[in-house]
């Protein structure tokens, strides 16, 4: 077998791996009764709360180049899931351990997604979508075939699938870089990162909307002891959508998911199912675990459009995943403890609360299309006008070899040279943002970091520093 052969079925194998992994992972999270944003726990808010923050976090920390690996996650996660697992055997009840299994659980499960979404990341996305709907067919299968296969042994169910799906992970996070070496391409993004940045705003509000709604009847559910979660009928519905999905992919081929395709997506389904609740035609366990269908559902499309987007602009998964996933998980908890304060305080009619549901997503979708129109004003204006970087004189060509000497008096790394090349060359952060797909804050660190390396405080200062080493070396 030539080299070529032995790498492509490595890669292969490797994707097997993954969607195994992954389905494992999600269908361990359906299996868990105690936790997750369908528990009916008195403390399921607090685990909601900071598994949000943690997607949060992190998305922050990468945006500022503190995280680009998933190794820490990866250690993190372990250690956080075990304090879980511990604490469940345990069997304490009181309120202390009650909250600290909901704080480790939340934990956990959200870094353990990061990683995969980083290996998933690595994969083209003609190739990672279907990986990823796989994924979830496996998911929605493992809850009813536990009830089939292995009655009464749900928990050991649970804890296997988690150890294997976190072997797994191990085994792809270490051979991620030669996935991402063979799955390397060198076409440059068809967007632009003001343009990505637009679109990932645009989804991040439609997210808010659709899990708020699904956060909001679920409570409502859970209150009038609808237990449907992770029930057989769930399941169901799961690989309906599933099956659905992977066959929609697989004869597409899509090369990118667009993020702006899943808000007219979700939105027809969302206000499907409440149509269908109000009237009635049904029982609740069906209407309930519609919801929950969708609900899982909609985390897979948001993965599907992510993926593509940090695939295409050579981006860690971290960033715009952890972000959509973080106000995801924090607007279900919101919809939770609003449907809690109103039953409370207020005692309204479920009716009216699916009318106000409807007019929520309503006003979403009328906000997020003022917001686009806005934005394709904002474009053609700025694609119209004169740009800023012809303001600013460029350093010419002879200067070069004073950069390079800059760079190694200084000990600037490699990254922080390549801003401060193109910065002296007159252009704008926003341009090496674009020139480099990274985004204008991580340039704008970099500048600061070489900046305090050289003592300068402007781009005169750096200007006048390369014509100063310039003419030292002329001379």
């Amino acid at each position: 077998m030539n080299a070529h052969a032995s790498d492509k079925t490595r890669v292969l194998a490797l994707a097997i791996v993954a969607t195994l992994g992954f389905g494992l992972l999600q269908g361990a999270r359906l299996l868990d009764l105690n936790t997750g944003p369908y528990s009916p726990s008195p403390y399921a808010i607090v685990g909601l709360v900071a598994d949000g923050l943690t997607f949060i976090v992190v998305a922050v920390l990468s945006y500022l180049g503190r995280i680009d690996r998933a190794k820490p996650l990866f250690i993190a996660a372990v250690v956080v899931s075990s304090l879980y697992a511990a604490l469940v055997v345990s069997g304490s009840t009181n309120d202390a351990a009650l909250i600290a299994m909901q704080v480790t659980a939340g934990m956990g499960w959200s870094l353990s997604i990061l990683c995969w979404m980083e290996v998933f990341t690595s994969y083209r996305p003609r190739i990672s979508l279907p990986l990823i709907a796989a994924a979830y067919l496996i998911d929605t299968l493992l809850p009813p075939l536990t009830s089939s296969l292995f009655p009464g042994g749900r928990s050991v169910m649970l804890l296997a699938s988690f150890v294997l799906s976190t072997v797994a992970l191990l085994w792809c996070l270490r051979n991620n870089a030669f996935v991402a070496q063979q799955m390397k391409e060198p076409t440059a993004p068809a967007t632009s990162m003001a343009e990505a940045l637009s679109r990932t705003k645009r989804a991040a509000v439609g997210t808010f909307a659709f899990s708020l709604i699904c956060g909001f009847v679920i409570e409502l559910d859970i209150h009038n002891n609808l237990q449907y979660a992770q029930t057989d009928l769930t399941g169901l519905f799961g690989i309906i959508a599933a099956v659905v999905m992977l066959a929609v992919l697989l004869v597409a081929k899509p090369r990118k998911a667009n993020i702006d395709y899943i808000t007219p997506i979700t939105a027809l389904c969302l206000v499907t199912i409440l149509l269908y609740r109000s009237l009635n035609v049904a029982d609740g366990h069906v209407a309930g675990s519609l919801m929950t269908a969708f609900l899982i559902s909609f985390y897979v499309l948001l993965w599907l459009m992510f993926i593509s987007e940090a695939n295409e602009r050579k981006l860690p998964a971290f960033f715009l995943l952890g972000l959509a996933l973080g106000v995801a998980r924090l607007s279900v908890a919101l919809g939770r403890f609003a449907a809690q304060t109103l039953l409370e305080h207020t005692g309204v009619d479920p009716q009216i609360a699916l009318v106000g549901s409807v007019w929520l997503l309503v006003a979403t979708l009328a906000l997020m299309f003022c917001s686009y129109l806005r934005y394709a004003a904002k474009r053609g204006a700025g694609e119209g006008g004169a740009g800023d970087e012809t303001s600013v004189p460029a350093v010419h060509l002879s200067a070069v070899g004073a950069l390079a000497q800059i760079r190694d008096t200084y000990g600037l790394t490699a990254r922080e040279f390549d801003v401060i090349e193109e910065f002296a060359a007159g252009r704008s952060a926003r341009a090496i943002a674009e020139r480099f797909t990274l985004s204008e804050h991580t340039v704008k660190t970099h500048l600061r970091h070489a900046y305090a390396k050289m003592d300068v405080h402007s781009r005169q200062d750096l200007l006048d520093l390369v014509e100063k080493t310039s003419a030292a070396k002329k001379g």
